[in-house]
């Protein structure tokens, strides 16, 4: 166990989830194309702060001491995964119906984060640059998640338990996929189309 790892991805947890949620209420909340907007705005901002951030080094130290405590070591001198991470997020509600688009980020949003602190406070057996334990995690957050909402408000996720745990898997594969592929990107969008095929 690497306690000090995972330490240092509490301030980051906190930023991904309450972002997510945040946005996800956005994406469900407001009308189409209201809701696409707002969350185009959100992404290209992300973009823009970020490119900033790299070219300008004003700029950085100017931002740092508000991005710092959320940033990897790694991301000093490269783009961090919030883009990534906005733009996911935006392409699902865009792509989407707004109920898949909802089920397609919740493996993103807490999935992710759980397969991140497990992976690194608990992992032991390697999947690649992932770990088995990790995405068991991962897994199993998501769809204790999608079984909590779906019991608490129904109408938020009108899929079948079955449909649903066959999304967690979805999404959990999608995570595990090596770089280059971004798991901010390819575990919405992979969900998203599940939903979308199976839920016809």
């Amino acid at each position: 166990m690497s306690l000090a790892d995972v330490q240092r991805e509490v301030p980051r947890t906190f930023f991904h989830v309450l972002g997510g949620v945040f946005l996800a209420i956005i994406g469900y909340a407001l009308q189409s194309p209201t809701n696409k907007i707002v969350l185009g705005a959100f992404f290209l901002t992300s973009v823009s702060v970020d490119t900033a951030r790299l070219y300008s080094q004003g700029f950085s130290r100017l931002i740092q001491p508000v991005l710092g405590p959320f940033m990897r070591p790694s991301e000093a001198a490269r783009i961090t995964g919030t883009p990534a991470f906005t733009g996911g997020i935006f392409l699902a509600f865009l792509l989407f119906s707004k109920h898949a688009a909802l089920a397609s980020v919740i493996p993103l949003i807490i999935g992710d984060r759980a397969a991140v602190l497990v992976g690194k406070g608990f992992g032991r057996i390697r999947i690649g640059s992932k770990t088995l334990e990790g995405s068991l995690a991962c897994l199993l957050i998501t769809i204790l998640a999608y079984l909590f909402i779906r019991k608490m408000w129904p109408s938020l996720l009108p899929f079948g338990i079955v449909i649903l745990i066959i999304a967690a898997v979805a999404g959990t594969l999608a995570e595990m996929l090596p770089r280059p592929f971004n798991d901010n990107l390819t575990i919405p969008l992979t969900v998203g189309f599940i939903l979308a095929v199976f839920s016809g």
